[in-house]
């Protein structure tokens, strides 16, 4: 085309869409104009005026026709073609309110739920950092390959510069490690949770502060004043938000640091209330507890970020190299057999959660296509109840293209009103989100309704409309001109097709629905399962809380039990208290571990790893643990710090079989390698007791050892308080029980063993329990909706031949029985169907269940079941209303 001929037509068009009405103005004075002068001819012939005029009309071919073909040339009709629609198929819309509201909410739970999802996926896991190139941060790890198990993720501060200095393939690594400084303010003292950083970190994370500055190198050269960097959140929490903060004086451990900066919201590493620099070439601890004594840390957690387009087996290898390097340094350090990994920093942090939420999407994928196909079922219906007005249509000349257009904006508007409804479901899902436990994304991640997640969910409504509303709209335009003009009612034939259609779209939903149902009951029967579990031990009623004693003071364990001799018949003299202890650690985490142990006379090949526990004599009471043979340990032992001790049954059969472990003696190998430790020591055992269980479910029980608390002089205890009630109450009077004794002494992180199994056991479970059971019930709600729409309009196809069967006498309790049959042979098919792909399926939830077996027996039985129940109700309405057809009324229907 010439360049002239775009110059004439571009204006042209921009003058027809802006200027529609001036345009029509002109074009109707120039069809007059030249109509006036052929009429003006024609009288010149001889004509008469009347007939000069009708000649040069038909001499023209209609002027309306030759408006049109004026307005087609200007290739603009579009728009007001477009906008004709949709006023149309809004007007259509609000004139159906039952099938509209239906439809809308069908796509808004589908799209709602999904954006929910997909948001959790995407601002979770694959972008939950505000980091500088979060995707290239690696958590540095040594894997011990002889074991098959990850050996450790924290190092000394030497190992971490060495990977630094001399790394090839990492841009730069950076160092934290937990702080827990008292802070002291307003004569009170709490417990800080801090974190110790290399002075590198502000640079390497990329984050900005909100106020002030962050770390820089000059804060950790020798001599240089101590400073304290906030996050934000504990800044709001000590100091309400005041701007005027910084410069002020923070007293912790009794120094005072100048606080310099406070970080933002989502600058949440570590979860630390306050950042403090520590030098790279700082002197090391002698040892761990030598580092616990002085506040000090001994071990880091490393991350690197790595190079671009050095993807993490390549800096694996490379460190690798680097730690062959370190092992003469680090003997104990490192396993026998192992290899360096770099994984990273949110597949550390989110773990096995990324399974949970994989299994998720899984499940609202088949959601989605559960409401998607209702809304095709339902359009479907909807376009057949209007045969007869797109067959007239047709009839009177609007092709097949314009019906389909118009069809489809009906169908693009219900996406768009489902879109919006769904974005609205899934902000609100979102808010509510935070407060919903097991929720295993990182804190840093902005869970909201970002541009992503918008443009995923508009992008998904325009999908779903467009793809499940075509099949409706193409059949309904498939009409038989003469039989749907010839008939008066409800033209049977026509439906018949729509019919089967709409058959295997029920059958469908009810396959998809069979199959949520039966993940959902899988999830309650585990999460039943773990609610039941038996910790070995009574958890209700009983505090733990950790004892924090001031730096340099009860160094001794003399000093230590002379404290606790006070305390403790002071706490158990409080109202309601049945029982009080200390232990080095908390019940149901583990604790301290010997990752080998010596037995006289039992030698073995591999390592024999026992958990340890220093404990009081009460112990075992307040526990509630089972003697299952000999004695516990009496207040004589704890006393006199005796080398006596008490093993699980588990440690029992595990470690002497069938031989009487009473009288043997053992020996907590890790004890030699602790300079503050006595060497070479052993115990007699002189108890069995029940097995206690840890919070990692998924792995195998590990045997247990008890011993007195007095055998060493670890930094700080922790208490245990049993009550008839619930002990949070108890709290305050603690402390000044505490305060009473050495008000430098302090209570920190008060809670019940309840709290710590609902956090760390029940968390998750709970969250798959919900978000499976959530879309299970949708989806079976969904898809009870599809089933009774199609047996609602299967019974007006029908009532034309119920009328003539009843007129012919069939039983009016007969006529239910076909309508119920057929609604039950559809919900069976697709529970046959359904249960099929579970068999299938199932197994890839095998992971995510405790304690039962992905082919539960109850759970095959009861969805089924549960089915069928709920399916009946929805079949019986239209039956029932199949029943009370009037023979005269239905013959009258054609």
């Amino acid at each position: 085309m010439r360049p002239e001929h775009w110059l004439y037509t571009i204006p042209l068009r921009l003058r027809s869409l802006l200027s529609r009405r001036r345009m029509d103005e002109e074009l109707d004075e120039e069809l007059r104009y030249h109509v006036d002068r052929k009429t003006e001819e024609y009288i010149a012939k001889g004509m008469a005026p009347p007939e000069a005029r009708r000649a040069a009309l038909l001499e023209m071919g209609g002027v309306e026709k030759r408006k049109e073909e004026c307005r087609d040339a200007r290739r603009v009709n579009w728009l007001p073609d477009l906008l004709q629609d949709l006023r149309y198929g809004l007007r259509v819309l609000r004139k159906s309110p039952g099938f509209t509201s239906v439809a809308v909410l069908a796509l808004a739970l589908g799209i709602g739920f999904s954006s929910i999802v997909f948001s959790i996926f995407y601002n979770g896991i694959l972008n939950p950092f505000p980091y500088r190139d979060a995707r290239r941060l690696s958590v540095i790890g040594v894997f011990d390959t002889q074991q098959n198990r990850r050996f450790r993720e924290v190092y000394h501060l030497n190992e971490v510069a060495a990977f630094r200095e001399r790394s090839r393939t990492l841009d730069d690594v950076v160092a934290y490690a937990e702080w827990n400084p008292v802070y002291l303010h307003q004569n009170t003292s709490e417990q800080l949770h801090g974190c110790f950083l290399t002075p590198n970190a502000m640079d390497f994370w990329g984050v900005p502060p909100v106020l002030g500055r962050g770390i820089v190198e000059q804060d950790a050269r020798p001599g240089a004043p101590p400073v304290v960097v906030l996050s934000y959140a504990f800044w709001k929490r000590a100091f309400n938000g005041d701007r005027i903060v910084l410069g002020t004086m923070l007293t912790l451990n009794k120094q005072p640091y100048t606080i310099v900066g406070v970080m933002p919201r989502r600058f949440l590493l570590f979860g630390a209330d306050i950042y403090v620099p520590i030098a790279w070439d700082r002197p090391e601890p002698a040892s761990y507890a030598a580092a616990l004594d002085k506040n000090d840390a001994m071990y880091f957690f490393a991350t690197a970020r790595l190079k671009s387009h050095v993807n993490r087996e390549t800096a694996a290898a490379d460190l690798q190299v680097i730690a062959k390097q370190l092992v003469s340094l680090y003997p104990r350090e490192y396993p026998d057999h192992f290899k360096m990994t770099a994984r990273g920093m949110n597949e550390v942090i989110v773990g096995d959660f990324k399974q949970t939420l994989t299994l998720l999407i899984a499940a609202v994928v088949l959601l989605l296509l559960i409401s998607s196909s209702n809304v095709a079922s339902l359009l479907l219906t909807h376009h057949t109840a209007r045969s007869r007005e797109i067959v007239l249509r047709t009839a009177l000349g609007a092709s097949r293209g314009r019906l389909i257009r118009q069809l489809l904006v009906e169908s693009l508007l219900l996406g768009l009103a489902g879109c919006v409804a769904g974005c609205l479901l899934a902000s609100a899902g979102l808010w509510a989100l935070r407060f919903v436990p097991g929720v295993g994304v990182p804190g840093e991640a902005d869970m909201s309704l970002n541009v992503p997640v918008l443009f995923f969910a508009i992008a998904l409504s325009l999908l779903t409309t467009l793809l499940f509303g075509l099949s409706p709209t193409l059949l309904a335009v498939k009409r038989d001109i003469r039989s749907n003009l010839q008939g008066s009612g409800v033209n049977v034939r026509a439906g018949r097709g729509g019919v089967r259609v709409r058959a295997g779209l029920v059958i469908g939903q009810a396959a998809l629905s069979m199959l949520l149902l039966v993940f959902a009951g899988l999830m309650i029967r585990s999460f039943l399962a773990l609610s039941n579990f038996d910790p070995g031990m009574n958890t209700q009623g009983l505090l733990h809380a950790m004892i924090h004693f001031p730096t340099h003071q009860y160094d001794s364990i003399d000093a230590k039990r002379a404290f606790f001799d006070q305390t403790l018949p002071r706490i158990s003299s409080l109202p309601g208290v049945t029982g009080t202890a200390v232990s080095f650690w908390f019940p149901l985490m583990g604790g301290p571990r010997s990752e080998d142990v010596t037995i006289p006379g039992k030698p073995h090949d591999k390592h024999w790893t026992t958990d340890l526990d220093g404990v009081s004599e009460d112990y075992f009471s307040t526990i509630g643990f089972r003697l299952l043979r000999g004695r516990l340990l009496s207040a004589a032992d704890v006393a006199g710090a005796r080398r006596v001790a008490v093993v699980s049954n588990k440690l029992a059969q595990s470690f002497f079989g069938d031989d009487d472990p009473l009288g043997r003696q053992i020996k907590f190998n890790d004890f030699d390698q602790m300079p503050e430790l006595p060497h070479d020591a052993y115990f007699e055992i002189v108890g069995v007791v029940s097995d206690l269980k840890s919070f990692n479910l998924q792995e195998p029980m590990l045997p247990q050892a008890y011993i007195p608390y007095t055998f060493a002089s670890l930094q700080d205890r922790s208490i245990l308080v049993r009550s008839v009630t619930n002990p949070l109450p108890l709290v305050n009077s603690l402390r000044q029980v505490i305060s009473g004794v050495d008000s430098n002494v302090l209570l920190m992180r008060p809670q019940t063993l309840d709290d710590l199994l609902q956090r760390f056991v029940y968390s998750e479970p709970k969250f798959r329990l919900v978000s499976f059971s959530v879309c299970a019930g949708i989806g079976l709600a969904l898809a009870l909706i599809g089933l009774f729409g199609i047996l609602s309009y299967s019974v007006i196809l029908q009532t034309h031949e119920i009328g003539v069967r009843m007129a012919l006498g069939a039983q009016p309790g007969r006529i239910p029985t076909l309508i119920l049959g057929k609604g039950l042979l559809f919900v069976g098919s697709g529970i046959v169907l359904g249960l099929l792909v579970a068999f299938l399926s199932v197994r890839i939830l095998k992971s995510e269940l405790w304690g039962v077996s992905t082919f539960d027996p109850w759970t095959l039985l009861l969805a089924p079941i549960a089915f069928l129940c709920v399916a009946f109700i929805a079949c019986y309405v239209p039956a029932r209303r199949a029943m009370r057809v009037d023979p005269m009324v239905a013959l009258r229907c054609e």
